[in-house]
């Protein structure tokens, strides 16, 4: 496995792992009777990571198959925008400088694919020529 590919499979781990954390704070809101529909929200976006990082893990085992990964990847990027404006619209524009806890957990997944997406796409590249 090239280091590239190492990259990814690491960078799909965190997913994993920012995915859980994500559940695991939803579910707390949720106990803690706070913010409901942004628990729903970062939940459904902890769910979706998860997704992109077991399925990540599994395909960036073979890099021949990275261009999979890349459109996963949109996919999953996509639907985690859309939770991160739910979480920004559910806060309230008023209350997300009060809670950046919030904000900021459901903005980590984002970027974190967004890199995966974009290491994947040099692999891809690479391996075309």
């Amino acid at each position: 496995m090239s280091p590239e590919a190492k990259r990814v499979k690491i960078l799909t781990l965190v997913e994993l792992a920012l995915g859980l954390a994500l559940i695991v704070y939803g579910v707390v809101l949720l106990v803690r009777g706070m913010a409901s529909g942004v628990a729903y929200a970062l939940c459904g976006e902890g769910a979706v990571s998860m997704v992109f990082g077991v399925r990540g893990a599994l395909i960036a085992n073979v890099p021949a198959r990275m261009g999979k990964l890349v459109t996963l990847g949109v996919v999953i990027f996509l639907l985690q925008l859309a939770c991160v404006a739910a979480v920004v619209m559910l806060t309230g524009p008023q209350k997300v400088p009060e809670e950046p806890i919030n904000t900021g957990l459901s903005a980590l997944p984002p970027l974190v694919t967004l890199i995966a997406i974009f290491l994947a796409r040099g692999i891809t590249k690479r391996a075309e020529r």
